[in-house]
């Protein structure tokens, strides 16, 4: 994405289950578009300790536009921060508790 206004500072637990420290992290954050924020937080999609994009196969059908604007970017690695990277303790809540759940 290559509009600044459109990307959004995304946490990874959410902000209501956060305490106070963790709401400022810089570990709990992602950058994503607006699009990819809303998949990520009803836990369409979520990304592994490998920092690659997991696609929810149980919630996310395939489609021509699933397909494209999800699919197509499953395994594909993030851009990482060059400081404080997503903290593998924070993706692990995302994935019990959003990811693997029926949030969607």
């Amino acid at each position: 994405m290559q509009i600044p206004s459109m990307l959004i500072a995304s946490h990874i637990k959410p902000w209501k289950a956060s305490t106070p420290t963790e709401k400022t992290a810089a570990s709990n954050g992602l950058l994503l578009n607006a699009f990819h924020d809303q998949a990520f937080d009803q836990g369409l999609i979520s990304i592994d300790d490998d920092y690659r994009i997991m696609v929810n196969h149980d919630k996310v059908r395939h489609s021509p536009i699933n397909d494209q604007w999800l699919y197509a970017f499953e395994d594909q690695r993030i851009t990482l921060p060059s400081i404080s990277r997503p903290s593998h303790e924070f993706i692990e809540y995302h994935h019990k508790h959003i990811f693997l759940t029926d949030a969607a």
